[in-house]
């Protein structure tokens, strides 16, 4: 446009009619709205959340009438109010993606619900010298969820009491993601062993999905949730009992659950006549050190070899127990494909407490 081109034009002037930083719709009034739903609920023994969604849920509950800014303008006025803390950004997004992690295969391509659990471990209140532990859940999908339990301890036992309440509470996914730990997975030496935990997800039909060992950021969901769980209500607290952890926890669960907006499925998971019980275990490939210029993968105490050109790349391991064969699949551009299969018997020991789903 030749309007564009002219000398003398002056691009310092602004003649839109507002001010720079001052809103279009959304003045001081709204503000204040904001500031006092923020201090009622940073003061509420009851409440835990005081961001941005919170404070929107909040305000749809005080304002019927009035619509609330949209998130995003929400989250802009708490920023210039400074009522809002720096956001933290996840570093090993870049990395995950770059090394093919298999993301889409986990959440979209099994076609199915993914729950996430893990321990956590070692807390500790005044006068008392004996750890608390705790066992957290979370769904990353719509509709989300966290859920966090105290427990007596790390064990088999622990895990599967409590996952059936989660199960019998909320609902059965198709899948879980869990870590490594012995509790879940079994021993530490034997090999095809199908564990205590592992036998009773297969038993209510949901699949494990054993997470990368010793890679924090392949649980990502359940470990920012596990930082919730610290900021949010861990931290927050100065304890003086187990009973008032107990207690302010459920306050907690109830809390985090009123803002994830989580509501249990009215249908309830019934017995799939076609189920076939898998194992998935997503695994980094290494160099083996023995064997220079192989490559590998640990698949419950068995060394799997692959093409040294997927060393430090992610693969996703399926075991097929009714077949008895182990797939190797390899994600890239969110796409999935085999690039091995192999024999892999059940330990014959473990096969004989597996009859109930094979």
């Amino acid at each position: 446009m030749s309007w564009t081109k002219l000398p003398t034009q002056d691009f310092t002037k602004d003649n839109r009619g507002w001010l720079k930083g001052k809103r279009r719709k959304w003045g001081k009034k709204d503000e204040k709205k904001i500031r006092i739903i923020h201090e009622q609920l940073k003061k509420d023994p009851y409440q835990f959340y005081i961001g941005a969604t919170a404070i929107e849920q909040e305000w749809r509950i005080k304002y019927l009438e009035i619509p609330p800014p949209p998130l995003r303008t929400i989250g802009r006025i708490m920023a210039d109010l400074k009522l809002s803390g720096k956001r933290r950004k996840d570093k090993h997004k870049g990395a995950a993606r770059y090394l093919c992690y298999p993301e889409c295969t986990i959440y979209t391509l099994l076609g199915g619900r993914v729950l996430e659990s893990d321990f956590i471990g070692k807390k500790y209140i005044t006068g008392r010298t004996e750890p608390l532990n705790f066992i957290a859940f979370s769904f990353k999908k719509e509709p989300k969820l966290r859920y966090f339990k105290r427990v007596k301890g790390q064990t088999a036992d622990n895990f599967i009491n409590q996952t059936d309440y989660f199960f019998k509470k909320f609902e059965k996914p198709d899948f879980m993601k869990v870590d490594n730990a012995l509790a879940i997975i079994g021993s530490a030496s034997g090999k095809r062993n199908i564990s205590k935990a592992m036998n009773f997800l297969l038993k209510n039909q949901v699949i494990p999905i054993f997470t990368v060992p010793r890679k924090p950021f392949s649980q990502a969901s359940i470990e920012g949730n596990n930082s919730v769980f610290a900021r949010k209500f861990w931290n927050r607290i100065e304890f003086k009992s187990v009973k008032e952890v107990d207690e302010k926890l459920e306050w907690f669960n109830l809390s985090s659950q009123r803002y994830t907006g989580y509501q249990p499925p009215k249908i309830k998971s019934r017995i799939k006549k076609d189920f076939i019980p898998k194992i998935y275990f997503i695994r980094q490939v290494k160099e083996d050190k023995e064997q220079t210029g192989k490559a590998f993968i640990d698949i419950l105490n068995e060394k799997v070899f692959l093409p040294k050109s997927y060393i430090n790349y992610f693969v996703l391991a399926e075991w097929n127990l009714k077949e008895e064969r182990l797939y190797i699949y390899f994600e890239k551009e969110q796409e999935s494909k085999m690039i091995k299969k192999l024999s892999f018997k059940i330990n014959p020991r473990s096969k004989e407490g597996c009859t109930d789903f094979i």
